[in-house]
């Protein structure tokens, strides 16, 4: 069988034009896409299994948040690619499943990477050794930017001077105000991109090659954010005067640091349906633990919130949950923790100087509790760090930036007198779900609340030797 050392192509227009940007002497940054169908994954596999072939001894990356993922997507993608391309598995290549590595025969080689933000090496040291002469971030919008900027100075150093290769790091995206939005859309949109950095979108009506319905499906969404952003390639998607959280704070926050105290957990309770039941244990105002779970009865909730506090030394007067629907009867059995009502009264803002300081006029305590999370994300007081623990594959950063960027003032040109929010069911069709896991921070803003004084023996049980807890509505 004979060995290649090149392909012949059948680019689309707009690969045409990201093939030139590929192979010039200037981009080290290349963002291609914005939009879903738009053939860049198909670009991706060709440009570097065309590196591979050319400069033998060569070394590449594919990175994505999630190597699982990734071979699950873009590595059936690599190997169509090369059934395209008349390229033989165990003959032209060979795929090391156990390594994640792929070695061509001519010794070049892809590494698949994951990417994903850990606690543990928030530097991303375990890249630190690693030596490509190019390479490519798939789904870019998912990737934080520490990991970004730690694969650019991982290129241009395995064989570059001897082909006379600019390295360069290839990233494929969807739109998302995050640092791709900062650092490649924003200025290509203000013609001030550097030279080294280009931004070529792509959408689904420049790919001919899409199968006969995947556009409909697009124009059939009923998410309207999504919609913008895959169909259309919009990255402005998100602006609107309502929005109370800045969405560059947003995209900060897993990378703030702020000072961690006291513990604390707050719980978004679900039973059996679609929504799901989510603990987020707080150091300070660091979140450092994420559990989630599907379709969970109230009872092992309550004797997982058991375990948890116990298990992490969290008191449980530290402890919020929402109380309405089923998470009262979480709350009934846990005498001292925090029931939160969305919809009962404001409380005193123990912050708010009240001699110098206006006091604000709130809808409810939900509204209340919403925008000072909005105040505390904007000033960058809040830092989310998590390990994740769930029972299913989720994508927590990404779920959690939807459910902030869906935090909006309602009617806020009403002559209204009180502020209020968005309610729970607008954001529910806009999503799709329900904002879990947005709530969870929310609902941490009620430790900086006085609760009500309690002079009553429905809301406070003593009996003659200690004082046993309290609960508030």
């Amino acid at each position: 069988m004979s060995s290649p050392t090149s392909l012949t192509i059948e680019p689309t227009y707009k690969q045409h034009l990201g093939w030139q940007i590929l192979n010039d002497n200037e981009t080290e940054e290349f963002l291609f896409g914005g939009g879903a169908g738009g053939g860049k994954s198909w670009l991706g596999c060709e440009w570097l299994i065309s590196m591979c072939l050319r400069y033998p001894g060569t070394r590449y990356f594919i990175a994505r948040k999630r190597l699982k993922i990734l071979k699950q997507t873009t590595l059936i993608t690599f190997f169509k690619v090369c059934r395209h391309h008349n390229l033989k598995r165990d003959a032209h290549y060979h795929y090391k499943e156990q390594q994640s590595v792929i070695e061509f025969y001519n010794g070049s080689v892809i590494d698949l990477l994951e990417v994903d933000y850990r606690p543990s090496d928030p530097d991303y040291e375990d890249l630190g050794s690693s030596e490509y002469t190019s390479g490519w971030i798939e789904e870019a919008s998912e990737v934080v930017f520490g990991a970004f900027d730690t694969l650019t100075v991982r290129v241009n150093r395995q064989l570059n001077d001897k082909y006379g290769i600019l390295g360069k790091v290839f990233i494929t995206c969807n739109p998302k105000k995050n640092w791709l939005y900062k650092l490649f859309y924003k200025l290509w949109k203000a013609g001030t991109l550097p030279k080294n950095r280009k931004f070529l979108q792509s959408l689904v009506g420049d790919n001919p090659k899409n199968e006969s319905g995947y556009k409909q499906k697009l124009i059939g969404l009923k998410n309207q954010a999504k919609k913008q952003r895959l169909l259309y390639g919009n990255w402005e998607y998100d602006d609107d005067p309502a929005t109370l959280i800045n969405f560059e704070a947003i995209s900060d926050l897993l990378t703030n640091t702020v000072e961690t105290k006291e513990k604390y957990m707050t719980v978004d309770v679900a039973r059996f349906g679609e929504d799901k039941t989510v603990l987020t244990l707080w150091k300070g105002m660091e979140i450092y633990k994420v559990i989630i779970r599907s379709k969970q009865a109230t009872n092992v909730t309550t004797d997982l919130i058991r375990t948890q506090a116990s298990n992490e030394k969290i008191p449980y007067s530290n402890i919020a949950i929402d109380e309405d629907g089923v998470g009262g009867g979480v709350v009934d059995n846990l005498m001292g923790v925090r029931g939160f009502i969305a919809n009962s009264s404001p409380l005193e803002d123990i912050r708010v100087n009240k001699d110098t300081e206006e006091k604000p006029n709130y809808r409810n305590l939900k509204t209340q509790c919403s925008y000072m999370l909005a105040e505390e994300i904007n000033n960058h007081r809040i830092a989310v760090k998590p390990i994740v623990v769930a029972d299913e594959d989720i994508d927590y950063d990404e779920l959690l930036t939807e459910d902030l960027e869906q935090i909006k003032a309602k009617d806020p040109d009403s002559d209204e007198t009180k502020l209020n929010i968005i309610p729970k069911d607008d954001v529910k069709e806009a999503i799709g779900r329900s904002p879990d896991y947005g709530d969870c921070l929310m609902m941490r803003m009620i430790f900086f609340l006085r609760l009500p004084n309690i002079i009553n023996n429905e809301k406070v049980k003593i009996n003659t030797a200690s004082w046993v807890g309290t609960r508030w509505k």
